[in-house]
């Protein structure tokens, strides 16, 4: 099934594709992606505005195909689950990401290690041609490091301690990390949603 995504990030196409090999979703990205304002409060709702907009973009090119989308975020327990949903926008929307990783890292100065839990969170959106929008759910707990550490990755990866590897997932390998990412397990969950209904 041609699945487009939704993203014009080439770190989470490429996340997306290693994780749904072997699936019936032929993954492929767009020729044009616009982005959508994700003004919704949760994972869900942003995953989506992204799906359902691209799917209506490609029904104005007369093109028949699925879409999937992609909303994820880290949770911070000592910053009350911020940033969330806000995650790309935290600091600013025209934040590069190392000043975004560190005034993440800036604002939890001081905090001990042990109160620095948090989790990724990530919700993906599949929607067919003439069907409804179907979600699944993924998230890996972790902890924030100190500094950053690893040179992988994409986002708060090098800010995230996985702590069964003993490392961020910044400093895991492509295939380590998505054995278990958030992004893993949303996947995973798609999967089975989509052979249940045969």
């Amino acid at each position: 099934m041609k699945t487009y995504v939704a993203t014009n990030n080439p770190g989470k196409l490429r996340e997306l594709k290693a994780l749904l090999k072997g699936s019936p979703l032929q993954l492929v990205a767009p020729r044009k992606y616009a982005p959508v304002l994700e003004i919704a409060e949760s994972y869900a709702g942003n995953a989506i505005l992204k799906a359902t907009a691209l799917a209506a973009a490609l029904r104005e090119r007369v093109v028949s195909a699925n879409v999937l989308a992609d909303d994820s975020g880290l949770e911070v327990a000592a910053l009350g689950g911020r940033p969330g949903v806000h995650s790309a926008r935290y600091g600013g929307p025209e934040m590069e990401w190392p000043a975004r990783r560190a005034a993440l890292l800036a604002e939890l100065r001081g905090i001990p290690p042990y109160r620095r839990a948090a989790r990724f969170v990530c919700v993906l959106a599949y929607v067919e041609p003439q069907g409804e929008p179907i979600t699944a759910t993924g998230t890996v707990d972790g902890f924030i490091l100190e500094n950053e550490s690893g040179s992988g990755g994409f986002g708060y990866d090098s800010v995230f301690l996985y702590p069964p590897a003993g490392r961020s997932f910044a400093a895991m390998s492509e295939k380590e990390k998505n054995a278990v990412s958030h992004r893993h397990v949303a996947a995973q969950a798609l999967i089975e949603m989509l052979r249940a209904r045969g």
